[in-house]
């Protein structure tokens, strides 16, 4: 028998079939046992996102500390609800999980694209996809504008509130970190975590192809699922662009190793969309 031949007797020997656990075993297993670094990705992007909520709604918290908690901590800020929002979105999805990078990983943040793009080429590139994207998603967004849904929609601070450009302006700014949560949970902690995650970081008998990578561009589908599933609430245009975004802009990330370029233009569309519907 070749070496192959008897390499594979022993992987099906050692290999325990998942129909011979109970369902407590199956439950355990997944809960206790899984502390790899996969594991540990996954379950705090979803953890940090379900606490976050829905369209980062903070429901969660409102529950717990009130239904007024944005009144009572922002009583003079009008926008008051997506303020509090945007703290607790960056602490949930920024602060941790580079809490978590730094300290359970012992890595860079600038393996998890909050680097800026080095080199020559990654700065050229990451220019040119900057106003390649501006110049295809542009018109889809102004499309996007006139859909009564998207108008329901945002600007999320709703329509009756802002009245002035000055509070425009300070709003739209402040709204960059929202891009920053958005882009860095998904396409930072997510995309590049699992990316790179090597055969010798995860548990034995994990399924995949052999090599120095597990997950390689299948990190790409991952991010853009829960991506475009944090969106399923959001309006139709939105809720489907979502899922051409998250392929697209993950595809740039790992291409010049940096979101803020992504960040950036995700930023300037929404302001864009913001203002339209706004002055209308």
């Amino acid at each position: 028998m070749s070496g192959t031949k008897v390499k594979k007797v022993v992987e099906v020997e050692n290999y325990t079939d998942p129909d011979a656990f109970t369902i407590f075993q199956i439950i355990k297993n997944t809960v206790v046992r899984l502390k790899d670094k996969t594991a540990i990705i996954l379950w705090s992007s979803f953890i940090l996102l379900t606490l976050w909520g829905m369209k980062g709604d903070c429901q969660v918290f409102y529950k717990i500390f009130g239904d007024d908690l944005a009144e009572r901590l922002f009583p003079g800020v009008v926008w008051r609800a997506q303020l509090l929002s945007f703290i607790i979105g960056f602490i949930l999805l920024v602060v941790i999980p580079c809490l978590i990078i730094k300290f359970r990983f012992k890595e860079k943040l600038s393996d998890y694209g909050l680097g800026l793009p080095k080199g020559k080429t990654n700065i050229k590139l990451s220019v040119i996809a900057f106003f390649v994207t501006l110049l295809i998603a542009l018109p889809l967004f102004y499309f996007g504008s006139q859909d009564a849904a998207m108008q329901a929609e945002y600007p999320l601070f709703g329509k009756s509130n802002i009245t002035t450009w000055s509070g425009f302006v300070v709003y739209e700014l402040v709204y960059f970190v929202f891009f920053i949560i958005i882009e860095f949970i998904f396409r930072g902690y997510l995309l590049f975590g699992l990316y790179g995650i090597k055969d010798i970081q995860v548990i034995d008998r994990v399924k995949g192809w052999k090599g120095p990578l597990v997950f390689g561009l299948y990190a790409v589908l991952i991010q853009m699922l829960a991506y475009t599933m944090w969106h399923v609430t959001k309006p139709v245009p939105e809720y489907i662009g979502a899922l051409v975004w998250g392929v697209a802009v993950a595809a740039v990330a790992l291409k010049i190793r940096s979101i803020w370029p992504i960040i950036l233009v995700h930023w300037v569309l929404n302001v864009f969309i913001d203002s339209v519907i706004w002055l209308r």
